[in-house]
């Protein structure tokens, strides 16, 4: 069989070229993916970043919140004497006399002797430096009392202490006591560093506690609870009670009430005469007497007494057969 002859120069070698040129294209779109693909990576970094810093933001301002919300109490006592002295010696410095000074030396001790925050808050009461409801973030109050606290309750290793701050503070009305709540507005600056982009975003969480601060006016005795009648039972006769026989209950309540006496055994209310209301003596003692049925099933029941006003007093009692109580 004849074999055919190669021809030299008619046809091409193209295995090298085109395994080039493959090559080439897998390079140039990794090149265009690949930066894609990584700001995506860090994309999604930042973004858990950041979840992370608003989420320790939050712990730290509702911490800072509720320690300045404890020691808010030595200042209320401080606020409270400074207010009922002031006004007590109205007419001294005109004689001549000197006045309390509680602006000056007593502000500065109490800073000294209580623990912080509790003796900038007591200072910046006496000093006259507490404004209660506005924005006192700006104030020395909140630069060297609630900030200091901000920052000492932040995660180092979520949070970078010199991107912290004290946006918004305000303080609870110690005068008033129409707003006894603490509130501040925590500030951060997050970077937000990406391929082509260079921003700051600003973080804020608020946090607000209520104070433990005295009541604005005292109690009124006039007020409803002077119209309460009280009542309490002193004696049940005898002890236990033996069905069949007669039965005493003994309540204290104001002379000359009137109070009533229900009954509960296991079948219900008791309906025997002398039970219900009846009037207190002179001394406010009021007695009833009843006849405990020979039915009543042994066992301890209630009796309930209740006066005038509708205050109620409960005890228990026994019932036992005669033969029972012998052996």
């Amino acid at each position: 069989m004849k074999q055919l002859k190669r021809l030299a120069g008619l046809i091409k070698r193209r295995g090298s070229d085109w395994g080039r040129r493959e090559h080439g294209s897998m390079v140039l779109e990794a090149a265009l993916v690949m930066p894609l693909l990584l700001i995506v990576l860090l994309l999604f970094i930042m973004m858990i970043r950041l979840c992370a810093v608003q989420m320790a933001l939050q712990s730290a301002a509702s911490q800072t919140v509720r320690q300045v919300a404890t020691h808010i109490r030595p200042a209320d006592l401080a606020f409270q004497k400074a207010s009922s002295s002031i006004p007590a010696l109205p007419n001294l410095g005109s004689f001549g006399l000197p006045l309390p000074d509680w602006g000056g030396d007593l502000a500065k001790e109490a800073a000294g002797w209580l623990p912080a925050p509790a003796g900038v808050l007591a200072s910046a009461a006496l000093e006259g430096n507490w404004q209660p409801v506005t924005d006192a973030a700006a104030t020395e109050l909140g630069r060297t009392a609630v900030e200091p606290q901000l920052q000492q309750f932040a995660d180092e290793a979520v949070l970078q202490k010199e991107h912290l701050s004290l946006s918004h503070l305000s303080l609870p009305d110690l005068k008033e006591k129409q707003q006894p709540f603490l509130t501040i507005v925590a500030e951060y600056e997050f970077p937000f560093s990406l391929p082509f982009i260079n921003r700051k975003i600003v973080l804020r969480e608020q946090a607000s506690e209520r104070v433990w601060v005295s009541d604005a006016a005292p109690a009124r005795e006039d007020s409803a609870e002077a119209d309460v009648t009280p009542i309490q039972i002193v004696s049940i006769q005898p002890v236990p009670l033996h069905p069949g026989n007669k039965a005493t209950v003994t309540a204290l309540t104001s002379p000359g009430a009137s109070a009533s006496l229900t009954v509960n055994y296991k079948s219900g209310t008791s309906i025997a005469k002398h039970l219900g209301s009846a009037t207190a003596d002179a001394n406010g003692y009021v007695q009833w007497t009843w006849l405990v049925s020979g039915n009543t099933t042994p066992g301890t029941w209630e009796l309930t007494a209740t006066s005038a006003s509708g205050e109620t007093v409960s005890m228990h009692f026994n019932v036992t057969k005669k033969e029972d109580s012998a052996s």
